[in-house]
C-alpha cells in the first residue's frame, strides 16, 4: 500500500518531467535549422525589403513557417530540404501573393506593409475601384 502510495505522488512530477523534455527537444530542433532562417529571412529582406515593415518581422514570420513546416513534415525524405522548399514556397506566398502564413486563421500576422486608408478617403477609394458603375 505504501509502495502504491509513492507511485501515485510520482506519477505527476514524472509526466511534468516528459513534458520539460519534450519541449527542450522541441526547442532544441527548431533552433537547429537557424541557418534556413537567417539565410530566407536575408534573401527575402534584399529584395522585398520596400514591401516589409521590419527585418524582425520578416524573420518571426519565418520561424514561424518554419515550425508550422516541423509539424507537417511526415518523415519521408530528407527533413531539411523538405523545410527549405516549404519556407520558400510558403513566404513567396506570403509575399508576392498576399497569402496569411499557413494554419494562421483569426488573427493573422503578416510582414506586409499596408498602406493606412482613412474610413473618410473610402469613398474615394471606392471610386477609383468602381469608376464602371457611375456610367450606369
Amino acid at each position: 500500500m505504501e509502495l502504491a502510495k509513492r507511485i501515485e505522488d510520482l506519477e505527476p512530477q514524472a509526466a511534468v518531467d516528459n513534458s520539460a523534455k519534450s519541449t527542450r527537444k522541441w526547442h532544441e530542433k527548431v533552433l537547429s535549422y537557424a541557418h534556413l532562417v537567417r539565410r530566407w529571412t536575408s534573401y527575402f529582406w534584399k529584395i522585398n525589403k520596400a514591401y516589409l515593415y521590419s527585418y524582425e518581422d520578416l524573420e518571426q514570420t519565418i520561424w514561424y513557417i518554419l515550425m508550422v513546416g516541423l509539424q507537417e513534415f511526415d518523415g519521408r525524405g530528407d527533413e531539411e530540404q523538405f523545410l527549405n522548399w516549404y519556407i520558400r514556397n510558403k513566404i513567396v506566398s506570403v509575399i508576392m501573393y498576399g497569402k496569411k502564413p499557413p494554419k494562421c486563421t483569426h488573427l493573422p500576422f503578416t510582414p506586409i506593409r499596408f498602406d493606412y486608408v482613412s474610413p473618410d478617403d473610402l469613398a474615394e477609394v471606392n471610386g477609383l475601384f468602381y469608376s464602371d458603375l457611375d456610367g450606369e
